[in-house]
């Protein structure tokens, strides 16, 4: 008989906030997930806590921060043992490997050394966050609008906590509301920062709620009024229900669901199959970096042989990382899509499927007009003549369209600076057309799945979008050391 674990508390408040007396209960995958009931007074006592820690977490030297957080994202992946593994893999859908390899490449963003590395990359002279400092007539510094508000998806264990962790590098408070998927993973990384040090606890808070129940419409709006900006991660309709009741003064930035294609040459990269395989099968095909489409540049023929390589590394891949199981509705969605292929291919000839049965994974070669995004690592693979018509198909994913992975593309690694020539056929003219077409990360296929620290998210800079600055000048522009902080170059 199967012991039904008990509820895991999906929330975390400062310690001088009151514990609530009151829960409620939400089944999220195969975990039961336990929160607190809206309360008004609950939302003011929050906020207000979160406010009151802005000043002590800002007067942290950036350098010891970094270190602060650092050391906590270090010592949290190492002390995950396999029940917290298994907590996190019944709360997302994934799989104890599938969960235990996802972590293991989000956890690389999260040490000391990388949130090094983020930080040098937006701010060249990070002192600006810990005050003015001057430089060409002018002092400037960078700060936080006060409380970051988090609206995490639940698609991925691990993009709520990044997130968090850049609110707090530039020295914002935090109230994180994770994904339901997500829920797990985000509480115990919370309580991670809090054992870490008495500021970061104060700074740190977590509460799981149903997002846009009528139930807790008005919690939102106390918290979307009282937040100094909202970070906000999930489908269109919860971004557009967001942007509809956030202030106009409240800056608001969204992450909506983005889909992730290859463009792949088989004559000179013949054994990028493999690497295909993993980006389609990591994360189940739920990140916004996940393969959805491949664009082969191949004849017909060739691209038949090719998908058979691609299917016999997808039937590996689901052996050493196996899929989770799916939502009901997640199943029914994709036996409806295998029906419709079937039947367009009975009608035209014109699809190939691998799809054995039982199989947790599907191969489609087919036209491009028919490709469409469903999950479950089904990857739809289109033979192009060429570059041109790379860019061709993907002109009607440009609203969704964020990374792109190269493979056995010339050149790839060495785009031809601005100013010199070229007879405009290469890959500068490849990428020139996918960065016109939305493209934001434009990376070698075996890169896919994980970005470095400091990629440039949807096109943005992480850690600049979280600041607003502060211009001082001076009569003259003569300048002495303001906050302790000398001049740039002194």
């Amino acid at each position: 008989m199967t012991t039904q674990p008990p509820p895991a508390d999906t929330w975390l408040f400062p310690p001088d906030v009151p514990r609530p007396a009151t829960f409620e209960h939400l089944e999220a995958g195969a975990l039961t997930l336990r929160y607190p009931k809206s309360d008004h007074h609950l939302a003011l006592t929050v906020t207000s806590a979160l406010r009151n820690a802005q000043s002590d977490l800002a007067a942290l030297a950036t350098a010891d921060l970094i270190t602060l957080l650092g050391t906590a994202g270090e010592h949290f992946t190492r002390t995950l043992d396999d029940a917290a593994i298994a907590e996190i893999a019944a709360n997302c859908g994934l799989s104890p490997a599938m969960t235990r390899e996802t972590l293991s490449g989000m956890a690389a963003s999260w040490t000391t050394e990388a949130l090094h590395r983020l930080v040098r990359a937006e701010f060249p002279d990070p002192r600006v966050l810990d005050g003015f400092v001057a430089g060409a007539g002018r002092a400037v510094r960078a700060a936080a609008p006060g409380i970051t508000l988090h609206f995490g998806a639940g698609s991925v264990p691990g993009v709520t906590v990044t997130s968090m962790m850049r609110a707090l590098l530039v020295k914002s408070p935090v109230l994180v509301k994770p994904g339901a998927g997500d829920a797990a993973l985000t509480t115990r990384f919370a309580r991670e920062l809090h054992r870490a040090d008495p500021r970061l606890a104060a700074a740190v808070a977590v509460h799981y709620w149903p997002g846009g129940a009528a139930a807790w419409r008005a919690w939102e709006r106390e918290l979307l009024a009282r937040a100094g900006q909202v970070i906000v991660y999930g489908g269109n309709d919860t971004i557009e229900s967001i942007r509809a009741r956030t202030p106009a003064s409240t800056r608001l930035i969204e992450h909506p669901n983005r889909i992730g294609v290859a463009i792949v040459d088989p004559d000179t990269a013949p054994g990028t199959a493999a690497e295909a395989a993993t980006a389609v099968s990591l994360f189940d095909q739920k990140g916004c970096v996940s393969t959805h489409l491949i664009l082969l540049l191949a004849g017909h023929r060739e691209a038949g042989r090719w998908c058979g390589r691609l299917a016999e590394h997808l039937a590996r891949t689901a052996t050493t990382l196996p899929p989770g199981s799916p939502a009901p509705g997640e199943m029914s969605s994709l036996h409806q899509f295998r029906g419709r292929l079937a039947m367009r291919r009975a009608a035209s000839g014109d699809i190939e499927i691998r799809s054995p049965e039982d199989t947790a994974w599907t191969v489609v070669l087919g036209p491009a007009e028919q490709f469409e995004p469903v999950g479950g690592r089904t990857v739809w693979v289109v033979p192009v003549a060429g570059r041109q018509g790379c860019l061709d198909i993907l002109a009607p994913l440009s609203p969704v369209l964020q990374t792109v992975g190269l493979a056995g593309i010339d050149g790839e690694r060495r785009i031809r600076p601005v100013g010199t020539t070229g007879e405009g056929t290469g890959p500068e003219s490849l990428v020139e057309g996918l960065a016109a077409l939305g493209a934001t990360r434009i990376v070698p296929l075996d890169e896919v799945p994980f970005p470095q620290p400091e990629w440039l998210h949807d096109g943005s800079r992480p850690l600049r979008e979280l600041v607003r600055w502060t211009e001082l000048r001076s009569p003259g522009g003569h300048w002495q050391p303001v906050d302790g902080i000398p001049p740039r170059g002194a």
